[in-house]
């Protein structure tokens, strides 16, 4: 009776394992997308990240190659080997195409998408967003940024710490779906691109990023809710611009 229940188990088993690998792939993509490994990091071992997921080594393999495959990472072997997130510009001609081929076609869907709902974010996060939530945004203005990969994981900060302080966890939650499905494959597009077209060469991002996030913190530390909105507004129109001007530079290296 077991040899004959065997493959009836197996066969059980395998969308379970499909849909468990989708959850790990996802979760590495999103946190690589938001910054959370920036590019060069070494990832957890399988071993490590079977536990943090509650599934199988196998499991964890699988979905190590799916991002493999998108050109997010790469695995060396040996004592200094590991699986490591892709710096920007090493991930080869199917990853740039893939790049190009996705951030080209959703960036304005994106956009809008966060046109609607980050600047409702923001004006909630100045309407009844706790006193220690909006000061904490405003504190993020002094952080140290040295550079774009540092930029990135503190826009993400602020971003996702102002959804989060107007107290809605739905809207809390699609405002970081939408930074990861935007970014996610991105980074090696905005991270290794010249934002000479963008800013100086000389640019301080510390001081880049204070200059286009301070009018919304405090709008929202102020407790205007009508402001913060109209500068979250004007903030992700000016963002928008700026992708833009990266993308026709990416076009232009094809």
């Amino acid at each position: 009776m077991s040899t004959k229940q065997e493959p009836e188990e197996e066969r059980g088993q395998a969308p379970r394992q499909a849909a468990s690998r989708t959850v790990v792939a996802e979760a590495l993509r999103q946190r690589i997308a938001l910054g959370g490994f920036a590019p060069g990091d070494r990832l957890p071992t399988e071993r490590e990240l079977a536990h943090t997921f509650g599934v199988g080594r196998n499991t964890v393999r699988q979905a190590l190659r799916e991002l493999a495959d998108e050109g997010l990472v790469s695995t060396t072997l040996g004592r200094s080997g590991g699986t490591r997130v892709t710096p920007p510009g090493s991930g080869g001609g199917r990853a740039r195409a893939a790049i190009s081929a996705g951030i080209r076609a959703s960036l304005r869907d994106y956009m809008e998408y966060r046109q609607a709902i980050e600047p409702y974010a923001a004006r909630l996060a100045a309407e009844r967003g706790s006193g220690a939530a909006r000061r904490e945004l405003v504190a993020l203005l002094d952080t140290e940024v040295t550079d774009l990969g540092a930029y990135h994981r503190t826009d993400t900060r602020f971003h996702v710490g102002l959804a989060e302080a107007g107290g809605n966890e739905v809207l809390a939650e699609a405002v970081v779906r939408a930074r990861a499905e935007m970014f996610v494959g991105g980074n090696a597009l905005w991270l290794g691109s010249d934002w000479s077209g963008v800013y100086p060469t000389d640019r301080d991002f510390g001081l880049a990023f204070r200059e286009e996030h301070e009018a919304i913190a405090l709008a929202v530390l102020a407790g205007d809710g009508a402001e913060a909105e109209a500068r979250m507004r004007a903030h992700l129109e000016d963002s928008h611009r700026q992708f833009l001007v990266l993308l026709e530079q990416f076009a232009g290296r094809d």
